[in-house]
């Protein structure tokens, strides 16, 4: 593994661990800071200088690590060409980058983008100029390849969602005292420089992140890659797994019209030697929410969610690969929502979380069959998603944690974006997880669970002629301990 991988490895790691440990310290501190306080005169300037300084710390990464660093050495020329809007256009194959630098690290370089415009006391909805003015300059200025469509709408779009939930779980771990305050740093590194160069501290008030907990162990991976040529490619070896699980303030009594008030947030991570990947991220916000019912009995709340899921299994993590071992699916949706926990006895409550609605922008790659060509399928259409979980119900003093069970379904139906490149063509897309944890002491379970992805992708009218239909499923096992915190 070369040293960038090496290094991103441990940086995933070390983010989900931080989260973890440092999500309930309390604050510890008497230093007094500044409010924050809105002043446009300052609030503009700073975002705009943060999010120039982003492009350029980005711009000399790429030149010193990045695998087409060539593209990163822009040139008048290539500036000049570039803001020509007719110079825009549509990547038709996957071309030098892998899915999981256009479809997450776009949405983490919006994320970072979003957050630094939230920092400066912008709200959430005029914090979303940020991410677009970022990705527009990065695309005319700080390449000198032809500015994609595809990675300004993913940073802008889904930076909205990773930068809220990176900015407001900063604003909790900067409780955490100094060991919280590094976590924090972490998370939103632009948060960190705001709050140094204003003088602002911790925010008042309670913690509001309401439960996290983080799986980790060994688990056994299995994946099956179906092709129309000679032979069908498969997956069956160890791995390691990480799965990081946050709640942010109480799902069912939610009842706000501030944008992620409440969120819910999965990241999941499995490395097998060689080097394949599994990287999942699940989230989904509250942008209005109302109380449906609110009793002993019964807890439940409803609303629209904005939400962003991150699904892919591949070879490498930066290295251009592209080849034909890869489940990769992405989208970013609109959703009514409806958090919903019910008290069965005195010893066990059930909660269903449900999510419906559109997914105006979803991508998928497709690169496989007799023709063996790369595209990325952008399109949209609709989701499902259901999370059950039941769970015993902790007595007073009880010094173990309750038994928990999970079981969770995303299903996704989407059909190519009009006049976007590549082919006309459905695609399916399934996510599965079963879990159980068993406890041993008041924080700690033994954990096992099965975690299934299932993409087909049909190609449709003229290019089923071309193309063939593509059916891929990955699986896996994993079993391994859960910390709750």
């Amino acid at each position: 593994m070369s040293r960038p991988h090496r290094l991103l490895t441990v940086f995933v790691c070390f983010l989900l661990v931080c989260t973890a440990l440092f999500a309930q310290e309390k604050t510890e501190t008497g230093s007094k800071y500044k409010p924050r306080e809105q002043n446009l005169l300052i609030d503009i300037p700073l975002t705009i200088a943060e999010v120039m300084a982003i492009n350029i710390f980005g711009n000399v990464y790429w030149r010193l690590w990045g695998p087409d660093s060539e593209a990163a050495y822009f040139t008048l020329d290539s500036i000049r060409h570039n803001l020509n809007p007719k110079s825009w256009h549509w990547e038709v194959g996957l071309g030098g980058d892998t899915f999981l630098v256009n479809q997450l690290f776009h949405p983490f370089a919006g994320g970072i983008y979003f957050a630094s415009a939230r920092s400066n006391n912008f709200n959430f909805y005029l914090s979303m100029l940020s991410p677009f003015l970022g990705s527009v300059v990065w695309e005319t200025f700080a390449e000198n390849e032809m500015p994609a469509v595809n990675d300004l709408i993913s940073t802008a779009a889904s930076g909205i969602i990773v930068g809220e939930i990176l900015h407001r779980i900063f604003l909790e771990l900067d409780k955490g005292g100094i060991a919280g305050r590094i976590g924090a740093s972490i998370v939103s590194p632009t948060d960190r420089i705001t709050a140094a160069l204003r003088g602002y501290g911790p925010e008042e008030g309670p913690n509001k992140i309401n439960r996290s907990s983080l799986a980790l162990g060994a688990s056994w991976i299995n994946a099956w890659f179906f092709e129309t040529g000679d032979e069908n490619l498969t997956w069956n070896r160890p791995s390691v797994f990480l799965d990081f699980n946050l709640v942010y303030d109480d799902p069912f009594r939610a009842h706000s019209k501030t944008p992620f008030d409440q969120f819910d947030l999965n990241v999941s991570l499995a490395l097998a030697i060689p080097q394949i990947y599994n990287l999942n991220f699940i989230s989904d916000g509250y942008l209005a929410s109302w109380i449906m019912a609110d009793d002993e009995v019964n807890r439940a709340s409803n609303g629209i969610t904005l939400n962003f899921d991150f699904y892919v299994a591949d070879r490498g993590f930066m290295d251009l690969n592209n080849g034909r071992e890869n489940v990769s699916f992405t989208a970013t949706s609109l959703d009514y929502s409806i958090k919903w926990r019910r008290i069965i006895n005195n010893s066990l409550e059930f909660s269903l979380k449900s999510h419906l609605g559109f997914s105006p922008w979803a991508v998928a790659s497709y690169n496989g069959g007799e023709t063996k060509d790369d595209y990325n399928l952008f399109s949209f259409g609709g989701n499902l998603k259901l999370f059950f979980e039941l769970q015993q119900i902790k007595e007073a003093g009880a010094k173990k944690n309750g038994h928990a069970f999970g079981l969770d379904f995303c299903f996704y139906s989407t059909l190519d974006t009009p006049r976007s490149p590549g082919f006309d063509n459905n695609t399916f897309f399934f996510s599965s997880k079963i879990a159980y944890a068993f406890p041993l002491t008041g924080r700690l379970s033994l954990y096992a669970a099965d975690h299934f992805l299932f993409l087909r992708c049909i190609p449709i009218r003229d290019a089923a002629e071309i193309f063939p239909d593509i059916t891929r499923w990955y699986n896996s096992a994993q079993f391994g301990i859960k910390v709750s915190l």
